[in-house]
């Protein structure tokens, strides 16, 4: 028994520890799960707290967003709104809202019915998964004529369509200030067109009775008048072009317009443009151009010349005595392009050095107090860095005040040949007024001329008379309109601003009558704004020209409108070339080192060549056959050869013959043929006998 009881108690203590084990371990489950519940009460209060802030930021957005917000649920019920609803529908509180409310019944009273209905149907479409850009709606919104931008956005959520994200942004004032910046910039192009009209027309009579003087007088002296009376006019217009130009370049409306040219010849005219200007000045006019850049280039050469006559005349302007350099360059990119380095630097007073910066500035001209007796509008400069950099280049100005100023500038160009330019001084030429002569005749030709100003009238028909036209006038509106339903005319020249009748009215009602619809109307304008071409043909014009006119684009709007039929082409001119044959055997050794960029060996292989070569037998063999385009080939090829060489006047002789070939002048190439290819033996004999010493 005794034992019995000794078992039980050694099991009740062991019952007892594992008790006191499982306890302590209660203890310590209900300390961790304590410990987690604190973490969790914890946790909770920062949701909550965090939950509570976003909260508050939500509403403080959408309490203090200046922009209309709407956010629906997939059924485009109402989430949320921003309080600038509520401005609109104070029918609703934030808690209707929250609880939902058909979009539609929403905007009953914010909108009118027709864009409330296109708003839910682009809402539907943005549901169904289409994209949609914001887009302009001009509405009312409580009863306010408002200009709204409207972008409606799906939200997503875990990939499913939850919502719609519906903002209005107000335009209004937006769009406002555009159609007031629109119709200052309207207001503006009316005004240039105006002064544009005021100017060029008493411009087009100066122009044109110059123009006739010169054409048709033996008179010395009036001939020397007329040319200062155009070069005049030419200055004024050149002023209203400067700030027509600025403007087509500030619209974005300039564009170039490339052709091929000689870089030599645009050398000449306006180096001989410059030294009229200096005429009267103790400066005298450099040219250092470098004779390997090539000649035959494609480009704007009008905008060239202008960049440079800018530039140059500048220096003009502020150079009162000493020189005015002219240089250039070029180094080859591709074989097709040149980059041109241009630069021109004058003694003149110079610029301060914290007026470099403002130097190409509109409207600008530094230094007014020293400058005043200066003419110019100041945008000379402003527009010729536009240019330069719409031909790929850059320019610069450099300057030390009261010592002269250099401006830098450099423009890609496309080359047409790689012959070399040569010496620019052998190609001066002498400075004269250039008479323009009609390129054909006309005589069975009708024209009207419609214009109010009397004397832009008799220029008109100065300028037509060496086509042998049958010229008519009509001083109005209703005077061409009774003389074409009198007469027929194959073309009809329209002056625009004329009273009573303009000219867009006159040729609505010309186009009305029978034989109208296909009239040959031109537009004859002083408004020479950009885009005014364009307009004129959308008005039902043909065709536009431009007061002054200038006899050069007479001539080819005459080409382009009248009936080939009425065209009698003129009897050719041949004009003798520019550069006589030479007379003597002459190499410029220093040109020809140069051409071979300074290597005494490859200029002396290059004359062992030409002295060996067989060209003047090929040249001899062409003409022989009178295989005069074969003959023109081997001329352009010999005109390079001896330039190279340095033969210019050799050069210059294989030039006239190879245009002489070109243009059918069989007799010019008959007389001097042979005085060539003696010319060019002898020289070859000189380089085989005593060789060339080189310089």
């Amino acid at each position: 028994m005794e034992d019995d009881g000794q078992e039980e108690l050694r099991q009740l203590a062991l019952e007892n520890k594992k008790l006191t084990r499982e306890i302590r371990k209660l203890k310590k489950d209900i300390e961790f799960l304590k410990l987690a519940n604190d973490q969790a009460a914890r946790t909770q209060a920062y949701i909550q707290r965090d939950n509570d802030r976003q909260l508050f930021y939500n509403s403080q957005l959408l309490k203090t967003a200046a922009n209309l917000l709407i956010i629906t649920d997939e059924n485009i019920f109402t989430v949320m709104v921003s309080d600038l609803f509520f401005r609109y529908a104070p029918e609703y509180d934030r808690d209707k809202i929250r609880r939902g409310v058909p979009l539609r019944e929403a905007l009953m009273n914010v909108m009118p019915d027709d864009d409330r209905q296109d708003l839910l149907a682009r809402c539907s479409l943005v549901l169904g998964g289409e994209s949609m850009d914001p887009f302009l709606l001009r509405t009312t919104i409580a009863g306010e004529n408002q200009d709204l931008q409207i972008s409606i956005r799906r939200m997503m959520r875990d990939d499913t369509v939850c919502g719609l994200h519906i903002l209005f942004i107000d335009m209004t004032e937006f769009i406002k200030a555009k159609e007031r910046a629109e119709d200052a910039d309207k207001a503006k192009g009316n005004f240039l067109a105006n002064m544009s009209h005021e100017i060029r027309t008493p411009m087009n009579a100066i122009s044109g009775m110059a123009e006739f003087i010169l054409r048709d007088s033996q008179d010395e002296k009036a001939v020397k008048q007329a040319t200062m009376i155009k070069s005049a006019s030419n200055t004024l217009l050149s002023i209203i072009n400067d700030i027509l130009d600025f403007s087509k370049i500030e619209s974005g409306k300039l564009e170039l317009i490339g052709d091929s040219y000689k870089l030599s010849s645009l050398v000449n005219v306006v180096a001989t443009m410059i030294r009229i200007r200096l005429k009267d000045k103790d400066v005298v006019l450099d040219l250092d151009v470098d004779g390997g850049i090539p000649d035959s280039l494609y480009g704007d050469e009008v905008r060239i010349k202008q960049v440079l006559i800018n530039i140059m005349g500048n220096s003009v302007k502020f150079t009162k005595e000493g020189r005015i350099t002219l240089s250039m360059r070029a180094e080859k990119e591709d074989e097709r392009h040149a980059r041109l380095f241009i630069k021109v630097s004058d003694t003149g007073i110079g610029i301060k050095e914290e007026d470099l910066g403002k130097i190409f500035s509109s409207f600008t001209q530094v230094d007014t107090r020293r400058n005043r007796a200066v003419e110019g509008t100041g945008l000379g400069l402003a527009i010729s860095q536009r240019l330069v950099q719409m031909m790929g280049g850059n320019i610069s100005v450099s300057s030390v005040y009261g010592e002269g100023t250099s401006f830098s500038f450099d423009i890609l160009s496309e080359v047409e040949d790689w012959s070399p330019i040569g010496s620019i001084s052998e190609k001066q030429a002498v400075a004269r007024q250039e008479v323009f002569r009609a390129s054909f005749t006309a005589p069975e030709a009708r024209v009207l001329v419609v214009d109010d100003n009397e004397i832009n009238l008799d220029v008109a028909e100065g300028i037509l008379s060496p086509y042998k036209m049958n010229v008519f006038k009509a001083a109005s509106g209703q005077e061409a309109v009774d003389s074409f339903r009198e007469n027929e005319f194959d073309i009809i020249f329209m002056d625009h601003m004329m009273p009573v009748m303009d000219g867009v009215e006159t040729l609505r009602k010309i186009r009305d009558m029978p034989r109208g619809k296909e009239a040959v109307i031109i537009a004859l304008t002083a408004n020479a704004l950009s885009g005014a071409a364009a307009e004129y043909r959308e008005l039902d014009f043909q065709d536009f020209l431009a007061k002054p006119i200038m006899p050069r684009d007479m001539d080819k709007l005459l080409v382009r409108n009248l009936p080939p039929r009425l065209i009698v082409q003129k009897p050719k001119q041949h004009v003798a070339p520019r550069f006589p044959i030479a007379s003597k055997v002459e190499i410029d050794t220093r040109l020809g080192m140069k051409y071979c960029l300074g290597n005494k060996d490859f200029y002396t292989r290059i004359l062992r060549e030409f002295s060996e070569s067989e060209d003047t037998c090929k040249l001899d063999a062409l003409f022989l056959k009178e295989d005069w385009v074969g003959y023109s080939l081997m001329a352009h090829a010999m005109k390079r050869s001896t330039l190279t060489i340095g033969a210019v006047r050799l050069s210059d002789a294989a030039r006239a013959l190879e245009y002489a070939a070109r243009d059918g002048w069989i007799e010019f190439i008959r007389e001097h043929h042979k005085p060539f290819i003696k010319n060019c033996d002898e020289t070859s004999k000189l380089i085989r006998q005593s060789g060339v010493q080189l310089g």
